[in-house]
C-alpha cells in the first residue's frame, strides 16, 4: 500500500495552494472559450453510461418481482460514514439494490495512509469482490490534486469516483468539504475539472440544495457538468436541514434539476423515501434516473425489494423480519470480518447496524439495550440476537406488524413529502436567516447513542 501511495505522490505535486486552483480554472475557462460556438459542452462519458453499467451487472443482483418502473432505474445505497461497509452493501444487493457507494473516505488521509487508514476502507491488492459491483468510491476533500491522487489509487477497481458535497456536519465545515464545498464554487469546479481530466472512470457528485434556493443550485450544477461531472445525486434538502430540523426533502426541486440537467447527465433523487411506495412515487414525480436511500435502508435493507409492502400506510411488511436481516448481516460479517471487511471502524460498525435493524426492540426492552451495549465480541453479538429471538417469542411478535422505528426519530410518519414539496411557498425548506442557527450548529452537543456514536454523525 505504501509503495502505491509513494508512486502516486511522485506523479502529482504536493497539495496545491490557491494558485493551483486558479490555474485549473484558467485552463477550464480557456477550453470553454475555444468551444464558444457550442452552447453546451459534451460530457466526457455518454449520457447512458449509468444505464449501460447497470445492464452489465444486472445478472448479479436480485431483481425478482421488479416492476416496469424500477426495471431500468438505479436503486442506490448511499455513502454513509461507518455504515456503508462491505457486508452491509452485499446485504442490500441481496434485496434489490443495484448500485452502492463506499463510506465517505477522507482523500488526504487515504493518500497519506495515515495510521493504516487506506486498509480500513480498501483492499489495494484485490479491490472489492465481483458481487459488490457496480461500486462508486466517495471521497471527501477540496484539494484538486489530493482528490486526483486518491482517485488514481482506486479507479481501476471501481466504477466511478464521487465527490462528497452533501455532508452538513461541522467537521465538514472545518475540513472545507461536504455541503460547505458547494458554497466555494471556484474550488469545487476546479476539483471536478481536475478529476474529470485526471481519472478514467466517470466523476459523480452527491450534492444538497444551496441554502440560497433552487435557481442558484441549478446554475451551480450546470457548471459542475460543464467541468466534467457525469452524474449528480440531488439530496432535496439544504445543509441546515439535519437532525431535528431535517424536514421533508423537496422533490419539486429535484424535478426542476431533472428538467434543467437531466438531458446531459443521469440525475439520482435522494431524500424522504421510507418505503418502496415512497421510492416509486419519488421516481414518478421527479423523473429521476434512480433513487438513493440512506436512513430507511439502514434500518431495513429490503426496502428496495418489491415484496416488502402491500401499499398500505403504514405499510404491512411482507418481506423478511428485522431479526432475520440482523442474522444475515452477521453471516456476511463472518465472510468479511471487521478487520478486513472495509468498515473503517470494525466492531463499532457492526454494533451500529444491529442498533439500526433492531431499534424497535431496543426501545421496548432495557435488558436488550444493556446486552447490546456491552457486546464486544462476535459470540456476544450472536447471544444478543438469540435474546432478541426469545423476546419476540415472549411477546408474540409478528413480522407483518413490523414498522420502521429508528428512521422516524426525527420525522412525522404521517407527513407526505410530495404534498409539502409542491407547495409554492414551502416554508419548512427555507433557509434560516438568523446566524444563531450557524452558532447553534457549531456549539451543539448531541446525546450519544449506546453504541459509541450519535445519530447526527453520519454523512448522507
Amino acid at each position: 500500500e505504501t509503495s502505491v501511495v509513494q508512486e502516486a505522490s511522485n506523479e502529482y505535486p504536493p497539495s496545491p495552494s490557491t494558485s493551483c486552483v486558479e490555474v485549473v480554472l484558467e485552463q477550464f475557462e480557456a477550453t470553454g472559450r475555444s468551444n464558444k460556438n457550442h452552447e453546451r459542452k459534451k460530457s466526457i462519458h455518454r449520457r447512458d453510461w449509468l444505464f449501460q453499467l447497470l445492464q452489465k451487472h444486472a445478472s448479479t443482483h436480485s431483481s425478482s418481482n421488479r416492476n416496469d418502473l424500477l426495471k431500468h432505474k438505479a436503486l442506490v445505497v448511499a455513502p454513509m460514514v461507518d455504515q456503508s461497509d462491505l457486508p452491509f452493501r452485499l446485504l442490500c444487493r441481496r434485496y434489490g439494490a443495484n448500485l452502492c457507494y463506499t463510506p465517505m473516505i477522507h482523500a488526504r488521509m487515504f493518500v497519506n495512509n495515515e495510521q493504516g487508514y487506506q486498509r480500513k476502507f480498501w483492499n489495494a491488492q484485490e479491490g472489492t469482490p465481483d458481487e459488490d459491483r457496480p461500486l462508486i468510491v466517495q471521497f471527501a476533500g477540496g484539494d484538486p490534486s489530493i482528490l486526483v491522487r486518491a482517485a488514481k489509487l482506486v479507479e481501476h477497481q471501481c466504477d466511478a469516483i464521487d465527490i462528497n458535497c452533501g455532508c452538513p456536519q461541522s467537521i465538514a465545515k472545518r475540513g472545507k468539504y461536504g455541503a460547505f464545498l458547494l458554497e466555494q464554487e471556484e474550488q469545487l469546479v476546479a476539483c471536478v475539472k481536475a478529476l474529470s481530466e485526471g481519472v478514467r472512470c466517470p466523476i459523480t457528485i452527491k450534492v444538497r440544495l444551496l441554502p440560497s434556493g433552487v435557481e442558484d443550485s441549478i446554475k451551480l450544477y450546470l457548471k459542475l457538468i460543464d467541468a466534467g461531472a457525469s452524474m449528480l445525486c440531488i439530496h432535496g434538502r439544504h445543509r441546515f436541514q439535519k437532525g431535528r430540523l431535517t424536514g421533508a426533502a423537496d422533490w419539486n426541486a429535484i424535478r426542476q434539476v431533472v428538467n434543467a440537467c437531466g438531458d446531459r447527465v443521469p440525475i439520482i433523487a435522494n431524500g424522504s423515501c421510507a418505503s418502496l411506495d415512497d421510492l416509486e412515487e419519488c421516481l414518478r414525480f421527479t423523473g429521476a434516473d434512480g433513487a438513493m436511500l440512506s436512513e430507511a435502508v439502514l434500518e431495513y435493507p429490503p426496502v428496495f425489494f418489491v415484496g416488502n409492502s402491500l401499499g398500505e400506510r403504514p405499510s404491512c411488511r411482507t418481506g423478511p423480519g428485522r431479526l432475520q436481516i440482523a442474522r444475515e448481516y452477521m453471516e456476511l460479517c463472518n465472510r468479511y470480518p471487521p478487520n478486513r471487511g472495509g468498515q473503517g471502524s470494525g466492531t463499532k460498525c457492526v454494533k451500529m447496524h444491529l442498533h439500526r435493524f433492531l431499534h424497535a426492540d431496543l426501545q421496548s426492552s432495557t435488558e436488550l439495550r444493556d446486552m447490546a451495549c456491552l457486546a464486544q465480541t462476535e459470540e456476544e453479538m450472536y447471544e444478543f440476537l438469540e435474546k432478541v429471538h426469545d423476546y419476540h417469542q415472549q411477546i408474540g411478535h409478528k413480522v407483518e406488524h413490523e414498522e420502521l422505528s429508528w428512521y422516524f426519530r426525527y420525522r412525522n410518519p404521517d407527513a407526505r413529502c410530495l404534498e409539502s414539496s409542491i407547495l409554492p411557498d414551502n416554508s419548512s425548506n427555507k433557509l434560516p436567516t438568523d446566524t444563531k442557527f450557524e452558532l447553534a450548529d457549531e456549539g451543539a452537543t448531541f446525546a450519544s447513542c449506546l453504541f459509541g456514536t450519535n445519530d447526527d454523525d453520519a454523512c448522507y
